[in-house]
């Protein structure tokens, strides 16, 4: 079982990945969309800035036998609202407030507190917290990068997409 510490430094290394992505890009990136009917990079970036913490916050209110209605509202205007060109301070946001709400759990808390999905499966807090906060981000970071490359940034390669650097010069 992975502790809190464990989840928050793979979620702050997919956020610091996101973040090395986002720089890589143009203004003229942001309209970018692959298809009909799918988001555009713009979009993309601001769902990244609250995926994270509008789930967490979920997961937090049913540990607390809170009501969730609104909290993913609450998030999608926030991010309506957001200058694009603050992204990376959002993107730094989200990780604290998502570590404070980690932080407040206990290690018993994550492996045996059991919560729902949003399939009605009842998992683990732990369980839930690795393949909703931390997985999402992974795998939206995955579409940014391709966006990227689609969009005019071919020479992206592995390193920017799974270590969030540049590519080491060829010798």
């Amino acid at each position: 079982m992975q502790t809190s510490q464990q989840i928050l430094a793979a979620i702050g290394e997919e956020i610091k990945i996101i973040r090395h992505l986002y720089a890589k890009m143009t203004p003229e990136q942001l309209t970018f969309s692959p298809g009909e009917k799918m988001r555009t990079t713009e979009e993309l970036l601001r769902y990244l800035t609250y995926v994270s913490i509008s789930i967490a916050e979920w997961h937090r209110a049913q540990v607390h036998g809170e009501d969730t209605k609104g909290l993913f509202q609450k998030h999608l205007e926030a991010s309506k609202a957001m200058d694009i060109k603050t992204f990376p301070d959002v993107m730094d946001e989200q990780y604290k407030k998502v570590a404070t709400i980690l932080n407040s759990y206990s290690a018993d808390d994550l492996q045996n507190k059991k919560i729902k999905t949003f399939s009605g499966t009842e998992v683990t807090l732990g369980e839930a917290t690795v393949k909703t906060v931390l997985t999402y981000l992974s795998t939206y970071r995955m579409q940014l990068f391709l966006y990227i490359k689609q969009s005019g940034q071919p020479e992206l390669n592995t390193y920017n997409c799974w270590l969030g650097v540049d590519p080491p010069p060829k010798e």
